[in-house]
């Protein structure tokens, strides 16, 4: 059996990734292939809990704690994601390890130390990890239209959304962890699709 293939959409929040992955799972379904969809983190379960509370100022946690806390999901689901590699399935994943390694790197994680924690554990390499780039700016519009102005405390930091944009170029420039594509998410939903396609 042939094996199948493991794919992230990646970028700052705002950037169109839980779209773009809804489409590229339609697209794979469409062909007849057996998708896996994944989205980090996982908030409606109690690590994702414990995230979506941090985020929202409930408390505070170090660089450090955060990246265990992040890292924790994709160790619980690293043996599923394989046996789903195996069967022959597609995997695709709003964000994963990726966003770790740009988020926690940028508030002091040493990514040599993140990309140890990753080959410690053995957690699943993506094949491809698209990153969709938008600035800050679009990133702050588009999610103050969403959430209605409830931005949680990187949504609303325009200072660190400059710095997480240039840690992402950085990282995708250095195919980090994985190979890395980078897609300008300015365009229309319409015209990213069609670039993530071609990629495919």
């Amino acid at each position: 059996m042939e094996k199948g293939k493991f794919i992230i959409i990646e970028g700052i929040d705002g950037c169109g990734g839980e779209t773009q992955t809804n489409l590229l799972s339609d697209f794979f379904i469409n062909q007849g292939k057996q998708i896996e969809k994944l989205t980090y983190p996982q908030y409606d379960k109690p690590i994702g809990q414990l995230i979506h509370n941090f985020l929202y100022e409930k408390y505070d946690l170090s660089p450090e704690v955060q990246a265990l806390i992040y890292f924790s999901e994709f160790v619980k689901d690293k043996e599923k994601i394989e046996e789903d590699i195996q069967k022959g399935k597609i995997l695709i994943s709003d964000r994963y390890f990726t966003s770790t390694l740009v988020y926690q790197g940028l508030r002091g994680v040493a990514l040599e130390k993140l990309i140890s924690l990753s080959n410690l554990f053995n957690i699943s390499k993506p094949d491809l990890c698209i990153y969709l780039r938008i600035s800050p700016e679009t990133s702050k519009k588009r999610k103050s239209q969403e959430k209605q102005g409830n931005l949680d405390r990187n949504e609303k930091d325009l200072e660190f959304l400059k710095n997480l944009v240039n840690m992402y170029d950085k990282i995708a420039k250095d195919n980090l962890f994985c190979k890395w594509k980078i897609i300008n998410g300015e365009q229309s939903i319409e015209e990213v699709y069609d670039q993530i396609i071609k990629l495919i």
